[in-house]
């Protein structure tokens, strides 16, 4: 594999120190002068939205909702009724009460739509709160049901002989300690190079994995990329990956057993932090019971060799 090293002159470099992906693995890119996101994009940044935030979203949207059809009953002083109860309330506040009423089905019958205005509003409410409804529940039942999955990383990755040979490795956990069946590990790195113009380009390339699949995944997995001839690091001193911007990407794909669906979980790691000449602390061992144990205490532990 012919692989440009990193590039080391003194020039500064458009990307600098920024890291295109954070440790855990989502996009660390600021943004510029992109187009206005399209209406049909609401869907995938609601799934993606924290929940505090989908939450306050939720209400803001359903006190806007019933203040506007408030005004619409409103506009008609005689569109309401007061079956009992609610004279001493304002005319709006009674009607934004009965919008809430209307849009969530409640019907406590105090208040009635006497006028054809009026029934034409509570008509045109029900089909739009019916709809929002829909879309919200469907909206929450895609967030519950996504599958997740919940394997951690290592905090750093380490460099040490394996097999005689120097290496890169990292540990991965399955905190939910199900099975995964058919995992995969696979392992990028991303690295800085100029082109035949001289300008810096981010390219991919390929990391080979001493081993890249597991059939069941449950505990924990070491993964390990040997520095050979045929590896971009081969033949960089550790100043060298030090000084270099170079990234390495690290996604896991397999199928839960609980869901019977896939799922994937990435990290990221800047080549500049890799702890070097150590290893990780073994976290699996023999309880007294004779049971086998597993040391969270431990994940990140680094021994010095």
């Amino acid at each position: 594999m012919n692989v440009p090293p990193p590039d080391s002159s003194d020039e500064p470099s458009p990307v600098g120190a920024l890291r295109a992906m954070l440790d855990r693995g989502t996009l660390d890119v600021h943004i510029l002068n992109a187009p206005r996101a399209s209406f049909g994009d609401s869907y995938y940044r609601l799934l993606h939205e924290t929940w505090p935030r989908l939450l306050v979203q939720f209400v803001v949207a359903f006190l806007l909702f019933n203040l506007v059809f408030a005004g619409l009953y409103s506009l008609d002083p005689h569109g309401l009724a007061i079956v009992s109860g609610q004279a001493e309330m304002s005319r709006f506040w009674r009607a934004f009460f009965f919008s809430v009423h209307t849009l969530v089905t409640i019907g406590y019958g105090n208040v009635a739509p006497e006028t054809f205005y009026a029934n034409i509003i509570v008509v045109i409410e029900a089909i739009t709160g019916v709809l929002g409804f829909a879309l919200t529940t469907g909206l929450m039942f895609a967030r519950f049901a996504r599958p997740t999955a919940r394997v951690m990383f290592s905090r750093h990755a380490v460099v040490a002989p394996f097999e005689g040979v120097p290496s890169i490795m990292l540990r991965a956990v399955n905190q939910r300690h199900n099975l995964i069946l058919e995992t995969s590990a696979r392992c990028s790195l991303l690295r800085a190079v100029k082109d035949d113009h001289g300008r810096l380009m981010r390219r991919f390339y390929d990391l080979d994995l001493v081993r890249s699949a597991n059939p069941v995944f449950a505990l924990s997995w070491t993964i390990i990329h040997q520095i050979t001839p045929s590896s971009p690091f081969f033949g960089l001193s550790e100043a060298q990956i030090r000084a270099s911007e170079d990234e390495i990407i690290v996604v896991i794909a397999g199928t839960d057993e609980s869901m019977a669906q896939t799922i994937h979980a990435r990290t990221a790691y800047a080549a500049a932090k890799l702890r070097w000449n150590a290893r990780f602390a073994d976290m699996l061992g023999v309880g007294d019971d004779g049971r086998r144990t597993l040391d969270y205490g431990r994940f990140n532990v680094i021994e010095p060799l």
